[in-house]
């Protein structure tokens, strides 16, 4: 008589984070250095508990458990310290919004990200790369990741509104985001409220520059029901939109979550991305000369279209492992919305559950030599051998990123526009090290501008 085997199911460890202090807990160690905190994790446990002062939250420190949280939305939603801060500048945006109503929000924004559109956001990715290097002097110095945020306001605005009626909201836009955003992670890494509502200068900063934002979409929302052209940009998209079931179009206030949401997803990740490519490559000669090499022979020296891309596959990968390295949306949290178990573990309903895209991206059971900057091991026939959804700079499940793909062509473009025509140059005896504010950020990258002939 023959029996079937059944192979057992996987058992996944639940361990404990060391360190945590009376109060306290593991907080301290959690947002003094979490980039050294976190990756070490792992080796606790697949489900690591964390307690953040009185709370207890859970790490999913390996692959197989974080996918577990993202394919599960309605049970791990979105909620937690740092999608609840986030809310203060996205509101329900289709980022932040709970599960129950993503599906809707979804449909409504979807069509702006859909293929036939992309044709129109080249031309203006293309137009802000050109126009961003011809303000650089050969020798001058820059700071990489203040160009390359200029870079990406300008394109997201641009495709949020079209420029033909927009050149003074683009202008805003441009400067009232970067104080936002830092008062943003300044209450995501000191969440106390009180301190917050403090006349401080800082707060009034943020105060007065969130509003400004709120001005800039309630202006251009007036103008465009006032003229009835037929616009290629997001905020159009939005305002045709129908719920399929009850023929109604979105408010006002919904319209402006969406746009913000748009704005902190199009600005950060691509300026993040590119500034560390640029820091990347300047480490990495090699690389550097074979994506010059490539560039040259594709664009000589013009500034590179959509319809390059199938040509840039070095540079698309060099992209690849640039995000992979130095994922902008480093850290990542959830909320338990009942009772439940994770990698076979209870969880209480309310508990945070926290994933760090930084910590699983440098997993040598998934990536090996994962500290090297390797864009070959996103060739198609290295790719195959990893597991499916090995990345997550974009999250992943039915709440992945709509933008993944934009924002990948916009870093590729980008880059290959730029040192079509410049390298640039690290400082010598400049030393960087990542810094998790909001998004991972180099710091200061001070870079002199070299020009190719």
């Amino acid at each position: 008589m023959s029996t079937t085997m059944i192979a057992p199911e996987r058992s996944y460890r639940l361990g404990r984070a060391p360190g945590g202090l009376p109060v306290l807990g593991n907080a301290l160690q959690l947002f003094r250095h979490p980039l050294d905190f976190l990756p070490g994790l792992r080796h606790e446990g697949d489900l690591v508990q964390l307690r953040i002062g009185p709370a207890t939250a859970y790490l999913a420190s390996t692959h197989d458990v974080v996918q577990e949280v993202l394919h599960n939305p309605r049970t791990f939603d979105k909620g937690g310290e740092f999608i609840d801060t986030m809310k203060l500048l996205l509101g329900d945006g289709v980022g932040t919004c709970p599960a129950a109503s993503h599906r809707r929000q979804r449909r409504f924004i979807q069509p702006a990200f859909q293929r036939d559109r992309l044709t129109r956001y080249g031309r203006v990715m293309e137009d802000e790369a050109a126009a961003l290097a011809r303000t650089w002097r050969p020798g001058g110095l820059i700071d990489a990741g203040t160009e390359m945020s200029r870079l990406t306001t300008r394109v997201t605005a641009r495709m949020m509104f079209s420029a033909d009626i927009a050149a003074d909201a683009v202008a805003e836009v441009q400067r009232s985001f970067p104080v936002v955003w830092k008062g943003v992670y300044r209450r995501m890494i000191i969440p106390f409220p009180l301190l917050h509502a403090l006349p401080t200068v800082a707060n009034i900063r943020f105060g007065q520059a969130l509003r400004r934002l709120d001005d800039v979409i309630a202006r251009m929302l007036a103008a465009y029901r006032a003229d009835s052209t037929e616009r290629e940009d997001i905020l159009t998209v939005l305002l045709n939109a129908r719920d399929e079931r009850t023929g109604l179009g979105l408010t006002d206030a919904e319209i402006r979550d969406e746009l913000m949401t748009v704005l902190a997803a199009g600005v950060e990740t691509p300026a993040s991305g590119l500034t560390w490519a640029f820091h990347l490559l300047a480490e990495n000669p090699d690389v550097e000369g074979r994506l010059l090499r490539e560039v040259d022979l594709v664009l000589a020296g013009r500034p590179a279209r959509l319809e390059d891309l199938p040509a840039l596959p070095y540079t698309q990968r060099v992209v690849a492992e640039a995000l992979r390295l130095y994922p902008a949306v480093w850290f990542i949290t959830r909320r338990a919305v009942t009772d439940t178990r994770l990698a076979g573990h209870p969880v209480p309903a309310g508990s945070s559950i926290l994933f760090s895209p930084y910590a699983l991206h440098r997993d040598p059971a998934v990536f090996a030599d994962p500290e090297r900057f390797d864009p070959d091991r996103w060739l198609p026939e290295n790719a195959c051998r990893l597991p499916r959804n090995a990345n997550v700079t974009f999250g992943g499940g039915s709440r992945k990123c709509l933008g993944d793909v934009l924002a990948n062509h916009e870093v590729t473009l980008a880059l290959a526009s730029i040192t079509a025509a410049w390298r640039l140059r690290p400082l010598p005896g400049h030393r960087i090290r990542p810094v998790a504010k909001a998004e991972l950020t180099t710091g200061p990258l001070p870079m002199t501008t070299e020009p190719r002939a």
